[in-house]
């Protein structure tokens, strides 16, 4: 206990009046003019966790599942509306902290790879062909692929890009499914949740053909927040096993 004094009373007075026995009428002077000091001390206050970036460049149910993993790890978060090229670049420029939701082999630029660090696959989706309805052509070999228009998203990779021929750009996926519509490419490609989600909301004169591929999809930290990676590869792992992505997906594609 740490005493302060006031009114003449002096640390020596109050050394006497310990050492000897207080005499009976002392002590209300005593309580009367000491007052006591409170530890002020506090632990140091905590430091905020930086808020990550992200990005949206247009609606997709991948998003929601992306939203979920993020808010699962605990990870604070604000968004930002970029067209796809610029995300990939404001990303490895470090303006983006995190990215969703992409197959590794479609950010394979060097400086990208230098720069990204990936998750853990969330889930795996069917790459399908798209075409015009009753436009569907067999795609028995990527060499097929030549021949036709390929409609195409600016700033994406494509697994079988090498084989195009004639291209036409969009850019949004959305866009592309529109220039198939319209005659003005043959096809495109594209998640088949994704293109489920995309006819839900727009109803579209369009059907899925051949599979292209399967590929899974992980998000992307940036190196320069590396401590993000465990805790999101934690949440995906509680996700998956109490099917909260599946039921995502499935809610996204109903309406």
């Amino acid at each position: 206990m740490v005493f302060g004094f006031r009114d003449g009373i002096t640390a020596a007075c109050l050394m006497c009046l310990i050492i000897f026995d207080l005499p009976a009428h002392a002590a209300p002077l005593l309580a009367q003019n000491t007052v006591l000091v409170q530890n002020t001390e506090t632990a140091p206050a905590a430091v905020p966790e930086q808020i990550a970036t992200i990005a949206t460049v247009y609606s997709t149910p991948f998003d929601r599942v992306w939203q979920a993993i993020i808010t699962e790890a605990g990870i604070p978060f604000k968004t930002t509306k970029v067209v796809q090229g610029r995300r990939r670049r404001m990303f490895v420029d470090g303006f983006l902290t995190l990215d969703c939701c992409v197959n590794p082999s479609w950010r394979n630029r060097p400086e990208e790879q230098v720069v990204q660090l990936f998750t853990d696959s969330f889930y795996v989706t069917e790459i399908r062909y798209v075409f015009k309805k009753g436009k569907v052509v067999p795609i028995l070999s990527p060499e097929h692929i030549k021949d036709l228009r390929f409609a195409i998203v600016r700033g994406f990779t494509y697994t079988l890009e090498d084989y195009f021929g004639e291209t036409v750009t969009a850019r949004f996926p959305g866009d592309a499914l529109r220039l198939v519509e319209l005659g003005r490419a043959h096809l495109t490609e594209a998640s088949r949740v994704q293109f489920e989600y995309d006819m839900a909301q727009t109803p579209r004169d369009l059907e899925l053909g051949g599979l292209s591929s399967y590929v899974s999809l992980h998000a992307r930290v940036h190196i320069s927040r590396a401590d993000l990676l465990p805790r999101l590869n934690a949440a995906i792992a509680r996700l998956k096993k109490n099917g909260r992505i599946r039921e995502i997906l499935n809610v996204a594609v109903s309406k």
